[in-house]
């Protein structure tokens, strides 16, 4: 009789032995498996209820972890990865045969992003073809991973999607959040150990004024809207199209890849959880690189606390030499939304769209939960914004921007300008483009005609007056053309209309008949004859003897 697998591999009929094999009358009730069946999770494969075989659908799935204690997302032999995490529960959810476990080709899975080390997220995607039933369990087959997955693990839900689609290169855009204790903006804190002993030192001669001059001296920090509009601005420098080599590891500053877009870099202000006041810094771009966002934000922290200019800032974006900048903590950083415009754009008609949107309850619920208590109690245990700062390379990041500066020669200047004209360019384009629909008339109506430059509508008045003066008084004939013409008449085009020839005799005017159009080829011959031409082009027909020929190349005849 025929069987079924473990649930976990999909529930596959296999048949028995032949020796056991149900008899000719068993026929009409069992029958065994035929050969050359195609793979149980193929996608032709049929749903027959009768064969147990369930068919792989092409789904992406949004989904959110936190990234503590693993090395990343992707899969990488010899390391703890989310991916590993997530094929585990899905294979014991019956979404994956476990044939096909192990080797994501089999599936055709792929992921929007890949993050770093620590790093969490509340929006990341993935694609594959999953077994959507189970033949015991009737239960969604989110909830049934869900229940397979770690604390700190949540699937949104899954979307149908077409069968090509490739959840990292469909994907348009990439939202991450990093979120900052507002402690690292204040000058007075995260100070390097040396200058707080020294301080110290130096208070013990006083102590009178060490016990109450800080408390009584000095306002409390407070991230204003100030702070924060400055913070924007530094951020805002990242904006738009620039060599990000700077800002990541081992990149060339020739490689292609150096070149990424971003789209927006803002912060928010300050909000409290669980004590620790954070503030949000969101950054939209279509990619980011390995480590890149945690070094734009390091470099960031620097400039607001002074430590180097915001000029240097600025020189790491435009200059192909290499200089260092800091790397910040992943502790606050998370991936937040893979938009995917584009592919909804082209199939929103036939399938449904992509989008965080209708889980935006459960991803605050699972902000809320996991992911900022999981900052705020790291940052209270171990303190690792502050002891970060405490260590920030000061004096590297220093010396290495001058070297760098010194090797450019001034040529960053030269990107910087160019980068400004072609952003102020697009920027009045698009300050064209949103124009109100209402102003088109008007523009319409003041159109500039043949004879006016549309500068303003005076002229188009005085004109106006001008043809009907000119309408009730009789007009003046208008001046003959020689009056116009200059002295000596212009020559005749030469390119459609050849000159007349000049008289000819009649030897000459047999020989030009072989000659042909200008630049194109000689008539055929009409009679035979030995003629060759030195620069004829084509051949040439003539009573015999020598002919000059009437372009470029030869032409010759025998006769």
């Amino acid at each position: 009789v025929a069987t079924a697998d473990d649930p976990a591999d999909g529930g596959v009929a296999t048949a028995d032995d032949p020796a056991t094999a149900p008899s000719a009358t068993d026929a009409g009730v069992v029958a065994a498996k035929p050969t050359g069946l195609p793979d149980p999770d193929d996608d032709d494969a049929t749903g027959d209820a009768a064969s147990g075989r369930i068919k792989k659908r092409k789904v992406s799935i949004f989904l959110a972890y936190v990234g503590k204690g693993y090395q990343g997302f992707q899969r990488n032999p010899g390391a703890v990865t989310v991916e590993d995490e997530l094929e585990r529960a899905i294979v014991a959810a019956g979404g994956i045969s476990a044939d096909n476990a192990g080797d994501f080709s089999k599936v055709g899975w792929t992921r929007a992003a890949r993050t770093d080390k620590g790093v969490s997220a509340v929006g990341q995607s993935i694609a594959l073809r999953m077994m959507l039933d189970h033949p015991t369990d009737n239960r969604d087959v989110i909830t049934r991973v869900n229940e397979k997955l770690p604390i700190g693990f949540e699937m949104f839900g899954y979307t149908r999607v077409t069968g090509g689609f490739n959840a990292k290169t469909m994907c348009d855009r990439r939202r991450y959040e990093y979120v900052i204790p507002t402690c690292a903006f204040d000058p007075k804190q995260c100070r390097p150990r040396a200058e707080v002993e020294a301080e110290a030192e130096f208070a013990r001669f006083d102590e009178n004024d060490a016990a109450g001059g800080d408390a009584d001296g000095a306002a409390p920090f407070v991230f204003d809207e100030a702070l924060r509009d400055r913070v924007q601005n530094v951020l805002r420098n990242y904006c738009g199209t620039h060599n990000f080599h700077n800002y990541t590891v081992r990149v060339s500053p020739d490689d292609p890849a150096a070149m990424r877009y971003i789209l927006s870099f803002d912060c928010s202000m300050p909000f409290v959880v669980n004590g620790v006041e954070f503030v949000r810094t969101t950054v939209v771009g279509q990619s980011f690189m390995l480590h890149q966002i945690r070094k734009l934000i390091g470099m960031m922290l620097g400039v607001v606390r002074g430590a180097w200019r915001e000029e240097d800032q600025i020189f790491a974006l435009n200059t192909k030499e290499s200089c260092q900048a800091p790397m910040a903590p992943e502790l606050g950083l998370f991936l937040c939304e893979c938009i995917y415009h584009a592919y909804n754009t082209r199939f929103g008609e036939t399938h449904e769209p992509l989008s965080l949107d209708k889980y935006k309850d459960k991803v605050e619920a699972f902000k809320t939960t996991h992911i900022y208590p999981h900052m705020s109690q790291t940052e209270k245990e171990e303190s690792t914004m502050q002891n970060w700062i405490r260590m920030l390379p000061v004096k590297q990041v220093r010396a290495s921007v001058e070297a760098a500066r010194r090797k450019d020669g001034g040529k960053w200047e030269e990107v910087a300008r160019t980068k400004a004209k072609a952003s102020k360019k697009a920027s009045n384009k698009r300050k064209a483009a949103e124009k109100a629909p209402g102003e088109a008339p008007d523009e319409a109506s003041t159109k500039p005609g043949p004879e006016t430059d549309g500068a303003n509508e005076t002229p188009d008045v005085e004109e106006n007056a001008d043809l009907t003066t000119r309408a009730e008084t009789p007009a003046k004939p208008p001046p003959p053309p020689k009056a116009v013409a200059s002295p000596d008449p212009p020559p005749s085009p030469t390119v459609d209309v050849p000159p007349p020839p000049p008289p000819e005799t009649a030897r000459e005017n047999s020989l030009s008949r072989s000659k042909g159009p200008p630049g194109g080829y000689a008539r055929p011959p009409v009679s035979g004859g030995n003629a060759f031409g030195g620069g004829g082009r084509g051949r040439g027909d003539g009573p015999g003897g020598r002919a000059p020929g009437g372009g470029r190349g030869r032409g010759r005849g025998r006769g």
